[in-house]
């Protein structure tokens, strides 16, 4: 029998030995359950009492010894519904805490900063970024787009996150290596206020560079995946500079 979907539920190992053990056994006493489920009595009895909270067994007492049983089966699901049912209760307060977080962090973060965040989250985190700080009606540009940033689950984010970008109004400039042009390239040029070019063939790299606003964002997910942004007018002009002197160069 698959037990996974008893994990997806939360039981713990030890629990889901102890509980199909007792569905297997009937009414026992602590004796026959710890042979039948390989768990030691030194954990056996803090297992029943886990499973006893969670609507899983009960007892009874026959001459001053306990009995175990399984409650029926279709208590797991009433059991998965009152998870879900928790985990909305715990998404709502989530969401409430969230303005209140940015606030803090935002009293937190001065005028210039430079961050570093790791992993294929931590590249979604830092482009996440652009929506927050970007206002309607400006641009922002991607330069030296590779095949990379696509790689793993980096394709599905990105085409999201641009129907977000423009339903937002943001415009986007890309400038790609040329043998990222199909289908990355191509697919991109259709998204409503975009603009794509591409870089001299031969040219590969594998970092590229998010331009909006007061921030720079350098990525790279060739290898280690990571994004560092850097908060700071200056940086984000002379770089502004840069990407509109690539822009002029390269064809469409």
């Amino acid at each position: 029998m698959d037990i996974e979907p008893l994990r997806k539920i939360g039981l713990t190992e030890g629990e889901i030995k102890v509980y199909l053990s007792l569905i297997r056994l009937g009414e026992t006493t602590s004796g026959p359950l710890v042979d039948e489920s390989g768990v030691s009595v030194s954990k056996v009895y803090s297992i029943l009492d886990r499973l006893a909270k969670k609507g899983l067994v009960s007892h009874i007492v026959k001459r001053k010894t306990k009995y175990f049983q399984a409650a029926d089966p279709n208590r797991l699901v009433v059991y998965m519904q009152e998870k879900e049912a928790e985990l909305k209760e715990h998404e709502k307060k989530i969401k409430e805490m969230i303005p209140l977080l940015e606030l803090e962090g935002n009293s937190a973060t001065t005028a210039e900063t430079a961050q570093i965040f790791d992993g294929l989250r931590g590249i979604q985190t830092a482009r996440e970024r652009t929506l927050k700080t970007t206002k309607k009606g400006e641009d922002m540009w991607i330069i030296g787009i590779a095949r990379t940033p696509y790689e793993g689950t980096m394709n599905p984010y990105f085409q999201e996150y641009h129907k977000r970008r423009y339903k937002k109004g943001i415009k986007c400039r890309y400038l790609f290596n040329e043998y990222a042009r199909r289908p990355f390239g191509e697919t991109s040029k259709d998204y409503p206020l975009s603009e794509v070019r591409y870089m001299p063939e031969g040219l590969i790299t594998h970092s590229w560079m998010e331009i909006y606003a007061d921030t720079v964002t350098i990525g790279i997910n060739k290898g280690k995946s990571f994004s560092i942004v850097i908060q700071n007018h200056e940086v984000a002009n002379s770089f502004k500079i840069y990407a509109q002197l690539l822009w002029s160069m390269a064809k469409p």
